[in-house]
C-alpha cells in the first residue's frame, strides 16, 4: 500500500494522485513537482492508503504547501496565458491549420506551456510548434482533446438543468454504450440521450446496473404471457414502474399489468 493525496491542477481538471510530503487539508493549495515543471494544485481528496496496483508507475510528488508568492505567480501566469492564448490563436490561423484552440496553461516557473486543442483528425503542427517554442522560450506540450474532453473544459448545463458531470465531479469518463440505452428503454433515435459533447451522456452509466438487475425479472418484448384477462404478448416495459404493457389475444386492446400479475406462457 502507498499513501497518496488527491489533487486537481485546474478547477475542472481530473483527480490526480500524488505522493505527499506531509498531511494537508481539503482545498489547501500545494506545489507539485512534476517531470514537466512545478505546478500549483488544490487538494480535493485527503491522503489515504491505495494499492500500488491501482497507481501509475511514475507519480509526481508534493514539493510543499503553496506560499503567497506561489499563488501570486499562478495568478500572474493566468493573465499571461490569456494574452498568449490570443497570440497562439493568430498563429494557428496564419499557419492555416484546422485546429480549434481550447486552453493554454503555464507551469508555475513557465518552463513548460501546456496547450490543448480540438481537431477533426490528425494535424501536422510541426512548423507551428517551432514558432511556439521560439515565442514562449519554453517546452511546449500540444494535446489534442476529443469531444468529451472539450465539453469538460467549457462546462455548461446538462438536460437535467445541473452543471455537467464531467466538469464537476467526474475524474475519468465512464464507458457508455448503446446497450445501456436499450437497457433503460430509451429511444435510440432521440437526441435527449446526447450530452453537450454530442456523445451519449455519461449519466447513462450511473443507473445501468440498477436497470440491468431489474431487467432480469422482466420477460422480453414479444414474449407470450398469461394474465388474469387471458393470454397476450408483451409490447412494452416500464422497468422503474414494475409494469408491462400486454396486447391481449382475445381483445383488441393493450392493458398495463404489474409484473407480479404476469406469468410467462409455458
Amino acid at each position: 500500500m502507498t499513501r497518496v493525496l488527491g489533487v486537481r491542477y485546474e478547477e475542472q481538471g481530473d483527480l490526480t494522485y500524488v505522493l505527499p510530503d506531509q498531511s494537508y487539508e481539503i482545498d489547501e493549495f500545494v506545489v507539485i513537482e512534476t517531470e514537466k515543471g512545478p505546478r500549483l494544485a488544490q487538494v480535493c481528496l485527503a491522503s489515504r492508503e491505495v494499492d500500488e496496483a491501482k497507481l501509475p508507475l511514475q507519480m509526481a510528488r508534493v514539493k510543499g504547501p503553496a506560499s503567497d508568492r506561489d499563488l501570486q505567480i499562478y495568478h500572474d501566469n493566468i493573465l499571461a496565458a490569456q494574452a498568449g492564448f490570443d497570440w497562439v490563436k493568430g498563429q494557428i490561423a496564419e499557419h492555416g491549420l484546422p485546429m480549434k484552440l481550447i486552453d493554454l496553461v503555464y507551469a508555475l516557473d513557465r518552463s513548460h506551456v501546456y496547450i490543448s486543442f480540438a481537431a477533426e483528425g490528425r494535424v501536422d503542427f510541426r512548423s507551428l510548434l517551432k514558432d511556439l517554442a521560439q515565442h514562449f522560450k519554453a517546452r511546449i506540450e500540444l494535446r489534442q482533446l476529443n469531444q468529451r474532453e472539450e465539453a469538460k473544459v467549457y462546462g455548461g448545463l446538462g438536460p437535467c438543468g445541473r452543471a455537467l458531470c464531467c466538469s464537476t465531479f467526474l475524474g475519468e469518463f465512464p464507458p457508455v454504450s448503446i446497450k445501456m440505452v436499450r437497457n433503460q428503454n430509451l429511444s435510440l433515435a432521440s437526441n435527449k440521450n446526447l450530452g453537450a459533447c454530442g456523445k451519449l451522456m455519461c449519466c447513462l452509466s450511473f443507473e445501468d446496473e440498477v436497470y440491468r438487475e431489474a431487467r432480469e425479472k422482466f420477460p422480453d418484448v414479444g414474449t407470450t404471457v398469461v394474465t388474469k384477462d387471458g393470454q397476450g404478448v408483451v409490447t412494452g416495459l416500464d422497468i422503474l414502474g414494475h409494469t408491462l404493457t400486454i396486447r391481449l389475444d382475445e381483445k383488441p386492446v393493450s392493458l398495463r399489468y404489474e409484473l407480479e400479475e404476469v406469468t410467462v406462457y409455458g
